[in-house]
């Protein structure tokens, strides 16, 4: 035993715990590193994930009844205009001439004469007038109410009223044209103030009838006594609720040319002139009436009642103004 533990055995005893303690420090070493440096390498390790892409899909047929939708879906509403100042809303002019002068001269305004349709411009009217054809927007009549249109002036107004009915209608005595200034040969034959058309009065003032009884409401009351009671009363009351229905009143009432002035200030495109054309005519007037007539592109139908050729002054006008002439006595033809 003294041997066994002896100097020796204890060197070599402590060379082999010394060499077994260098070994596990190295692998201590070894196995430190290794994890220390599989950690850092973990840490930098970046994995993406593989993209996923789904199963393509087969898209399902669609049948769409166009007819049926068509049929059950409504029409696409506008878009809503919004304007902050209504004052900057751009309105489309309307092509309508409306008078609405209140002058007691021309009877607009306040007074009227009814609900009709005074001061508007109707579409075109093409209408007969014994047997000729006039087309005409806006028409204007100028009637001779004397005595020697009384066996055809019932005939003549049923006319009008039955193709025209809203035309403006001046009633005057004669047919001359002058400044209206003048007397009637005769004496007298004058009425107080230049002559100017106004609302036909319905009462029949006595102011109104000349010293001769040539003014408008006498020369009525003398027809209406020709034709009866009857017609007379329907004539009384078709007047009465007439619109655009004047006469010619005051001065030389001889001046249907101050008819012609008020009927173009109305705006007209045609005028129908019934009269006998017996009566003196300034040519200087009926000069200046063609002048303006073609300046406004107004023609004239010219309608001589008795039957007779128009006077050539007024054909003359006539023919100037692209109108036509009339020469039948009413109901003769």
């Amino acid at each position: 035993m003294k041997q066994f533990f002896g100097k020796k055995s204890r060197s070599a005893l402590a060379m082999v715990l010394l060499i077994s303690l260098g070994l596990h420090i190295v692998a201590i070493v070894i196995f430190g590193t290794i994890k220390f440096v599989s950690e850092a390498l973990r840490e930098e390790t970046v994995f993406e994930a593989a993209e996923i892409v789904p199963p393509p899909q087969e898209e399902p047929e669609y049948t769409v009844n166009l007819q049926q939708r068509n049929r059950s879906t409504p029409p696409p509403q506008p878009p809503t205009i919004v304007v902050n100042n209504p004052s900057e809303l751009d309105i489309p002019t309307l092509d309508i001439d409306v008078n609405v002068d209140s002058s007691s001269v021309y009877g607009r305004g306040g007074g009227g004469f009814g609900g009709g349709l005074q001061g508007v411009r109707e579409m075109a009217i093409t209408a007969d007038i014994f047997g000729m054809q006039i087309t005409a927007e806006n028409l204007g009549v100028i009637l001779d109410v004397s005595g020697s249109a009384h066996a055809t002036l019932d005939k003549a107004i049923a006319e009008i009223d039955e193709n025209f009915p809203t035309a403006y209608m001046v009633l005057v005595v004669g047919c001359g044209m002058s400044d209206g200034e003048r007397a009637l040969k005769g004496g007298g034959g004058k009425v107080p103030g230049k002559p100017r058309v106004v609302p036909y009065d319905r009462r029949g003032s006595n102011d109104q009838y000349d010293s001769l009884g040539r003014s408008v409401p006498a020369q009525l009351e003398d027809f209406f006594r020709k034709i009866g009671k009857k017609r007379a009363d329907e004539l009384r009351r078709y007047f009465k609720r007439r619109d655009n229905l004047f006469m010619l009143y005051g001065g030389d009432i001889h001046a249907a040319n101050f008819a012609f002035d008020f009927v173009l200030d109305q705006n007209v495109d045609t005028i129908y002139w019934f009269a006998d054309f017996a009566d003196s005519i300034d040519k200087e007037i009926i000069e200046d009436l063609t002048r303006q007539l073609r300046r406004n592109r107004v023609q004239v139908i010219a309608h001589n009642f008795l039957g007779k050729p128009v006077r050539k002054e007024v054909k003359a006008m006539v023919e100037e103004v692209g109108g036509k002439t009339l020469e039948v006595v009413p109901g003769t033809n």
